[in-house]
């Protein structure tokens, strides 16, 4: 567990899943407002095409970052990408993704995805967030928004911190249950909620938030990206495209796939 100190506004985004538009596009918002501390939250590979492109623009902006899931099978080669499937549709797709990435990841990308960190504590003026990719307990711990608030509360009580702030599920909300406010920041890469456009968090520790969010502020920064771009990408891989754009007027081509 490393221990970062941060005094102005924090953008934080997770699940970027080889989506390279996405990434770029999220990176260049944070620069335009002047954001300095940034933290991403693991999931930098898997079922996009761009997995070695992403981990390297990640690591050379020397962002601080949780290894997910996916970073896990890959950086340390389990055959596994700790990945849960509904549907046989979905096993499929999650079969050809895993092959796929284990084949294109390079060794130095598989060699810094294996020194990501397990869980980051942020030390703002709003007290101690703790930053993990799936759930305080597990790294591929889906945390949904319809948890019920005792499970919250008990998970909570074990964790004695401000916030807990994490992706995995690839859907933004913010909840507050006794005394510590949840805060998924969605997904810069793979978005699960109808909306096409990527996701990322910007949560300023310096202002006051509204309702039970007294102590600091969340805001969701939604981003439109070159889905053009990803798809030609994609279509030269043997992945299956699950990535939702703006085809149509809901902005959901597909039903997306749990990573």
């Amino acid at each position: 567990m490393k221990r970062l100190t941060m005094s102005g506004p924090i953008a934080v985004f997770s699940d970027v899943h080889g989506n390279l538009p996405g990434l770029e596009a999220i990176l260049a918002d944070i620069e335009r407002r002047g954001v300095t501390d940034v933290v991403c939250l693991g999931d930098l590979v898997g079922y996009g095409p761009f997995p070695n492109e992403v981990a390297e623009l990640v690591r050379d902006g020397a962002i601080p970052t949780v290894m997910g899931n996916y970073d896990q099978g890959i950086g340390f080669e389990t055959g596994d990408c700790g990945c849960v499937y509904k549907t046989d549709e979905q096993r499929a797709e999650g079969a050809a993704s895993l092959a796929w990435s284990e084949r294109a990841t390079r060794p130095e990308t598989r060699a810094y995805l294996r020194t990501l960190e397990d869980r980051l504590v942020l030390t703002t003026p709003a007290g101690d967030l703790l930053a993990v990719h799936g759930s305080p307990r597990r790294i591929n711990e889906y945390l949904f928004e319809d948890r019920p608030e005792t499970a919250m509360a008990r998970m909570a009580a074990a964790n004695p911190y401000r916030a807990i702030v994490f992706g995995h599920t690839h859907i933004p909300y913010v909840r507050e249950i006794a005394g510590t406010a949840f805060v998924n920041v969605g997904s810069a890469g793979r978005p699960k909620d109808g909306d096409w456009r990527v996701c990322y968090a910007l949560i300023d520790p310096r202002a006051p938030g509204d309702g039970p969010l007294a102590a600091f502020a969340v805001e969701f920064v939604r981003l439109e990206f070159d889905y053009e771009r990803l798809s030609a990408a994609l279509a030269e891989t043997t992945l299956i495209t699950t990535f939702d754009g703006p085809g149509d007027p809901a902005g959901r081509e597909t039903t997306p796939v749990s990573g």
